[in-house]
């Protein structure tokens, strides 16, 4: 069905079909399709953003493997690649639109609101159950480096504790509350509202984007959210979700 060339897809890809700037990425937003192109060496964000090209293509390592393994585990709506370039992968384009600014989440009615939280919560909840062998604190790409712009400390790590220990020195509060006994789950990393798609009326989630940082998290990347969450409310999703602990 996809039996497009490299070259097809990136004439597909104009300045009109790129409706947010470029950091690391052009994102660029078809009919039917999203093309996510690495920027080049030399290459400059938005505003003269440095991208961290180091990283880029672990990152998109990264979103594919967690993918596979959420589509295998999981019944969390996720976008389907459908094609590997050089440089540049093609999803799925999930219908429906996500929120950036917090304006608009705050005109949505406080119920739906309280309905889209709790559909996210059970998207959590799922990924806690996918097997993590090694216990380690990892991302999903060869290298098992966590990449997050809050963590300096990229591992992989051995075991939470391992992973608490190198941060001992570090004053990073959130990281510091976190239960040495928990075991590391599955985590997005990276639970803003900007990476939920909704179904067009905003009353639920249609599916969820944007999972290049995802990694094997102590407490499901809790901290995480609670040092970069930035919608009213919304610092409350990992509230009453209970992580599992070493037996």
């Amino acid at each position: 069905m996809y039996s497009l060339t490299d070259k097809d897809w990136l004439e597909k890809c104009q300045p009109e079909t790129l409706p947010v700037p470029p950091f690391d990425r052009y994102i660029h937003m078809l009919k039917s399709h999203v093309v996510k192109k690495r920027l080049k060496p030399g290459e400059l964000g938005f505003d003269s953003y440095q991208p961290d090209l180091l990283t880029t293509a672990q990152r998109d390592e990264n979103e594919l493997r967690t993918l596979e393994v959420v589509r295998q585990y999981t019944n969390i709506p996720v976008p389907r690649l459908v094609y590997e370039g050089d440089g540049f992968n093609v999803f799925e384009r999930i219908p429906g639109v996500t929120i950036f600014e917090g304006s608009e989440w705050d005109k949505i009615p406080l119920r739906q609101q309280e309905g889209i939280k709790l559909q996210v919560q059970s998207y959590i909840k799922e990924l806690i159950k996918i097997p993590n062998e090694t216990r380690q604190v990892r991302s999903l790409s060869k290298s098992g480096e966590i990449m997050h712009n809050q963590l300096p400390h990229r591992g992989p790590f051995r075991s939470t504790g391992d992973f608490l220990r190198s941060y001992e020195h570090e004053d990073v509060p959130f990281i510091h509350q976190i239960n040495p006994s928990s075991l590391p789950v599955l985590s997005h990393m990276d639970w803003d509202l900007s990476n939920i798609v909704l179904h067009p009326n905003m009353d639920a989630v249609a599916g969820v984007i944007d999972w290049e940082r995802a990694a094997f998290f102590p407490e499901g990347g809790r901290s995480i959210h609670h040092m970069c969450h930035q919608w009213r409310g919304w610092e409350l999703l990992f509230d009453d979700i209970q992580f599992p602990l070493e037996s």
